[in-house]
């Protein structure tokens, strides 16, 4: 910016200062007419022309005042996306260029926070995509033997083969969805009264096949009437991803009856329900990151079947709706996660503070 656009820019300030300058004079000038003396007009052009000199004098050191911060706006303007020359206020002068700069400063800040987020949550997704198709192939794959066997002589077998390795896909298409779904999870959910046990008991049938299969048995202890503030859907989904974890770290223990026991506890100010199982148990070494994206652990590396994806979406979800997660286990003893339900705490109520 030259020095003419910096006058300008504060030509407000020369005509306030010129109409003061000439309201002076012409106050003192009508003093001396009434004490009969007279100016003259000499001194009056004189008085002015002092006041423009001062005035000029003040503009060209406000404008070498300004200078850096000049130049530093003609380069950050011609920067072509250069943060480095944006940012790089090389001395601010006055309070309103400190505040330009903390503004500045403040404003990549937040963009870098929220850039490393994006850029995390994009390669999680990745990964996740990755981990799901490989998870995916080995179903397909299975089903694809299974229709080319054609010596297989017994057919409700391979159906049953069949309808076990769907399941696998149809739960892994639903783990998808949830995932792409919790990126924008205030535009799809719904707080309500939600009867408890009913969810527990749907939860239940939609995997009876694999109950049965493997010979494990749903264990329900709860009143009747047990109602909680959540999502049903939500809340489902992480319920099904306990169940379908217990099962799968179930189904190979040797055991004549083995149970899956969902309790439901009323403690006042919450409602616990856990969910225990008499499979394999978590490491002492791995329990700690359960709940971690891609988190497989020494018991998930054992089957192909895992993404480590399931516990971290449902520990997400029970952020985001406001309740508690958590888990205890024991090595060759079973594994046992309470999801606690607040009462007057959820994503509806906190919403509204």
């Amino acid at each position: 910016m030259n020095f003419m656009k910096h006058v300008k820019d504060r030509i407000s300030y020369a005509a306030v200062f010129f109409i003061n300058t000439l309201l002076i004079i012409l106050i003192m000038n009508l003093t001396l007419i009434i004490s009969e003396k007279r100016v003259s007009k000499e001194n009056i052009f004189y008085s002015f022309l002092i006041s423009s000199a001062l005035y000029l004098f003040f503009m060209i050191y406000d404008y070498i005042r300004m200078k850096p911060f000049y130049s530093y706006l003609r380069k950050a303007a011609y920067s072509e996306g250069d943060l480095d020359s944006i940012l790089s206020i090389e001395e601010a002068r006055t309070q309103e260029q400190l505040i330009y700069s903390k503004i500045l400063n403040e404003s990549y800040k937040s963009y870098t926070d929220k850039l490393s987020k994006y850029e995390e949550n994009q390669k999680q997704y990745i990964y996740f995509i990755n981990q799901w198709v490989h998870q995916m192939k080995t179903p397909v794959s299975v089903i694809n033997l299974l229709l080319q066997d054609k010596n297989k002589g017994n057919f409700k077998e391979t159906l049953e083969s069949i309808a076990e390795e769907n399941e696998r896909i149809t739960h892994g298409l639903d783990m998808m969805l949830c995932n792409a779904r919790l990126s924008q999870f205030n535009l799809d959910f719904k707080v309500e009264q939600v009867d408890l046990p009913s969810i527990i008991r749907k939860v239940v049938n939609d995997n009876k096949k694999a109950l049965i299969r493997y010979s494990i048995y749903p264990k329900i202890i709860c009143r009747e009437a047990m109602t909680v503030e959540t999502d049903s859907k939500w809340t489902a989904f992480v319920i099904n991803q306990i169940l379908v974890n217990a099962i799968k770290y179930s189904k190979d223990v040797l055991s004549e009856e083995k149970y899956i026991t969902f309790e439901v506890k009323d403690e006042g100010s919450r409602i616990i329900l856990s969910i225990g199982d008499q499979g394999i148990g978590i490491p002492e070494e791995d329990r700690a990151r359960v709940f971690n994206a891609f988190f497989t652990g020494k018991n998930g590396r054992k089957t192909s079947e895992s993404t480590g994806m399931g516990m971290y979406l449902s520990k997400r979800i029970c952020d985001e709706l406001g309740h508690g997660l958590s888990l205890e286990s024991q090595e060759g003893k079973g594994t046992k996660f309470f999801i606690i339900f607040y009462r007057g705490k959820n994503i509806f109520n906190l919403s509204k503070l």
